[in-house]
């Protein structure tokens, strides 16, 4: 694991696009992807260097099975009628406004480019996976 920030900070987490970005290399089926994925981060939040962080994993569409909704510092939530994108925008906006250090993680140019706009930073998947892996 690569130590990232000291700052205690949310980051907002495009689940699918994510999991859909690069973890396909692994050759398993996206419910396996996204279940170890999770399992990561569950992993890690409870280690002592990155325990201050929350891990927010955003999911298109409504509930649907992927075990515990929060695990430790990670917590999963379903946009139900609304887009994963459109979610972490508004959410991060809100957080950002309210002085709250926040990071989304997308691959998607368009939201990171509206995140700049509304003075959030943005990582794309892989850096962000390559930091806490």
């Amino acid at each position: 694991m690569q130590y990232t920030t000291t700052k205690p900070t949310i980051y907002l987490i495009d689940g699918l696009n994510f999991v859909r970005s690069f973890l396909w290399q692994f050759g398993k089926p996206e419910e396996e992807v996204l279940a170890d994925f999770l399992t990561l981060l569950e992993d890690i939040s409870s280690d002592e260097k990155y325990a201050m962080h929350e891990y927010r994993v955003v999911l298109d569409g409504s509930y649907r099975s992927v075990g515990p909704l929060y695990r430790g510092g990670v917590h999963i939530v379903f946009t139900e009628g609304d887009t994963a994108d459109n979610y972490i925008l508004q959410e991060a906006d809100y957080l950002h406004q309210n002085g709250t250090r926040v990071v989304a993680v997308t691959d998607d140019r368009q939201l990171q480019n509206e995140l700049k706009d509304v003075g959030v930073k943005a990582l794309f998947c892989r850096k962000f996976y390559n930091s806490i892996s």
